[in-house]
C-alpha cells in the first residue's frame, strides 16, 4: 500500500492512503495498489471533481473487493513539486529496478535544484 512503508498489499476498511491520481480508460481517473488492483474514487466525494491525473490525494478506504478498492478522498488533492516528489518516492520503491532507478535519478535532480535555489 502507499505511504505506509510496508510492502504488503493488505489494507483494511477505514485505512488512510496517500495515492497518485492516474488516467484510466477514456476520461476516467483511477489509481492502483502495488498488487495491481484498481483503486476507484467515490464520485460523491466533494473533492472528486478536483482530481486530475498527476495529483496526489489522501483517501479513506471504503470498500475492498478481490480486484478493486473504492476510496473516498478526505482532503483536497495536491499538485506541483511535492506531489511529483511523493509519486517518485513511490515509484522508487517499485520492484521494477529500471523504474526505481529513473525515479531515484529524478529525485536526486530535484534535490540538487532545491540546493541550488537555497544557495541563492
Amino acid at each position: 500500500m502507499y505511504e505506509s512503508g510496508e510492502k504488503t498489499s493488505e489494507i483494511s476498511l477505514g485505512e488512510r492512503l496517500t495515492i497518485p491520481v492516474l488516467r484510466g480508460r477514456g476520461e476516467s481517473i483511477i489509481s492502483r495498489m502495488r498488487d495491481g488492483r484498481v483503486i476507484l474514487f467515490n464520485k460523491e466525494s466533494p473533492y472528486f471533481n478536483e482530481l486530475k491525473p498527476g495529483m496526489m490525494v489522501t483517501c479513506k478506504v471504503n470498500f475492498i473487493a478481490p480486484n478493486y478498492v473504492i476510496v473516498d478522498p478526505v482532503s483536497p488533492p495536491e499538485a506541483g513539486v511535492e506531489a511529483v516528489r511523493l509519486g517518485l518516492k513511490m515509484v522508487s520503491e517499485a520492484e521494477d529496478w529500471e523504474h526505481a532507478m529513473m525515479a531515484n535519478a529524478l529525485l536526486y535532480i530535484l534535490d540538487a535544484l532545491d540546493e541550488l535555489k537555497r544557495r541563492g
